[in-house]
């Protein structure tokens, strides 16, 4: 089950192990003992979901980076910018196929008045098909109508921690929405958002859908 390839790695860092290979996801502040990566997904720039230090710690000279324009023209290697609608089958990890889709907020707003994430910006969510079974990363977001297209995946990873993302809450609404069969809380414990969201999310969620508040890996 795909639920059993998945390692939290705090905050919005995945791993996703296939076979004898790893794809992360936004990893940051990952361990220096950790696995080296075959493919690297970045959400957004912000520094917490996009770390040059951990991209480099995780890569080998035959690691794909794949990551939106503003990102991908900051790194070098083997990197792929990708845009919202388009998808990729990355070379090093054949068995998994990647689409973005758009990340944005319509609510959470800073002193100014901005959103902290606006849809121009070009932050990402990621839909994987990982050997017929499907993952989405929902990225920094909040309920977006985008995110219809990926009704019924199997296991979808949802920010809760409010503040920047959705809230425990909206969070849930966005499990109604798309339907998972497991969701997993994310975007908490490590600069904003407490185990609390993750148990707040899980309270409210509609029924029909698992949730899996994971622990941290410890490597």
């Amino acid at each position: 089950m795909l639920i059993e390839m998945v390692e939290w790695l705090g905050h919005s860092g995945f791993r996703v192990t296939v076979g004898r290979q790893r794809v992360y996801i936004d990893p940051y502040r990952v361990s220096p003992e950790a696995p080296k990566a075959d493919l690297i997904l970045i959400t957004h720039g912000h520094y917490d979901h996009f770390s040059p230090q951990d991209v480099e710690l995780l890569s080998r000279r035959d690691t794909d980076v794949i990551a939106p324009a503003a990102v991908a023209e900051r790194l070098s290697g083997r990197v792929q910018s990708i845009a919202a609608g388009e998808e990729i089958e990355p070379e090093s990890v054949r068995s998994v196929a990647v689409r973005a889709l758009h990340a944005y907020n319509t609510s959470k707003r800073n002193s100014d008045g901005q959103v902290f994430h606006p849809r121009a910006a070009g932050g990402l969510g990621y839909d994987l098909n990982v050997r017929g079974e499907r993952l989405y990363h929902a990225g920094d977001t909040d309920v977006i109508p985008e995110m219809d297209s990926v009704h019924g995946v199997d296991l979808a990873l949802l920010p809760v921690s409010g503040t920047y993302v959705m809230t425990a809450s909206e969070a849930a609404e966005a499990a109604r929405r798309i339907q998972p069969r497991t969701a997993v809380p994310m975007h908490w414990g490590a600069n904003v958002g407490t185990r609390e969201d993750a148990e707040e999310f899980a309270r409210r969620v509609p029924e029909g859908v698992e949730v899996v508040i994971m622990e941290k890996a410890p490597v």
